[in-house]
């Protein structure tokens, strides 16, 4: 393959330069593939990252921002806790003659990583992962749902548009960053009615949310005779996808309210679409479901040792 290879510290002005570029025009673009987000991960979670480009002619046709740790010898790259997607870009899509003779920017990429790391989790919305599963990568699907945030509750299921109108009126939205501590703890709630628990500390979690302050709105739902609220939603974003970030409440119609409210106000500040971070638990993709969302798939990209 006629691809030149390359990696750089995440820190290197002239690989953030070219990593932004790239970034721009990805398919694959979102919050979680951004430099501020693989840094602050980096940071708040311990974990160290490298820049991998692979190029032809001069132009970057892929590239990946790992995060990984030591396992003894080996260096094992991981997906850091609330990430939905890797940052794992791809310029252009290849043509399927391309895939077949095995001559695309992914797999020289992947065939990159797989002389430095092991073991290797990867999750990204590709067309086509069929590069990383010839290369005997195991490939999992998994979904998620997204829908247009200017849609309208039309597209909502009627029994949630009942809800949302016959409850909206009890409750008052708040935007605030100050509401973060209050939606990770209403997080952590939700993990425990559901039997797991937090994928990190919450003091790392708003660690994150604060150092990504520019990218994150936090929105909670209060009864108007209550101090605390019922829901609450950090929204991560990349000025034209936003992503369902953080989320818990208390079981009731406070989501659906907050919802109902959020979608347009995102609608309004340039956000084209709204993605709800997965659709793999039943009783939570149902829940996502009544939305009006299109079911969506990714993967997750796996290489042991």
């Amino acid at each position: 393959m006629s691809f030149a290879s390359s990696s750089f510290a995440c820190n290197d002005p002239a690989a953030q330069a070219r990593w932004r570029s790239l970034w721009e025009v990805s398919r694959q673009r979102t919050a979680f593939s951004s430099l501020a987000y693989a840094q602050n991960a980096a940071s708040t979670y311990g974990l160290r990252t490298r820049m991998h480009l692979v190029s032809r002619d001069g132009i970057d046709e892929a590239g990946v921002i790992v995060h990984w740790r030591r396992r003894g010898i080996l260096r094992r790259v991981v997906v850091p806790p609330f990430t939905q997607y890797s940052a794992l870009l791809v310029r252009r899509r290849p043509s399927e003659a391309a895939v077949h003779r095995r001559e695309t920017p992914l797999e020289a990429l992947l065939q990159n990583l797989e002389r430095i790391y092991r073991p290797i989790r990867l999750l990204s919305v590709l067309a086509d992962p069929r590069p990383a599963q010839w290369r005997r990568w195991r490939v999992s699907p998994l979904f998620t749902y997204c829908l247009d945030p200017g849609a309208g509750i039309g597209a909502w299921s009627e029994a949630t548009r009942r809800a949302f109108r016959k409850h909206q009126e009890s409750f008052r939205i708040r935007e605030s960053a100050a509401a973060a501590e209050d939606i990770v703890g209403l997080c952590a709630g939700s993990y425990k009615r559901h039997g797991r628990k937090l994928p990190t500390r919450p003091a790392l979690l708003l660690r994150m949310m604060d150092s990504l302050a520019e990218h994150v709105r936090c929105f909670v739902a209060s009864r108007h005779d209550a101090a605390s609220p019922e829901g609450g939603l950090a929204v991560l974003h990349d000025g034209r996808t936003a992503h369902y970030w953080v989320a818990g409440s208390v079981p009731g119609p406070s989501m659906t309210v907050l919802i109902g409210h959020v979608l347009p106000l995102l609608q309004a500040s340039g956000i084209r679409t709204f993605d709800f971070v997965g659709a793999n638990t039943p009783s939570i993709a149902e829940f996502k479901r009544h939305f009006g969302p299109a079911l969506t798939p990714y993967y997750a990209l796996e290489l042991h040792t």
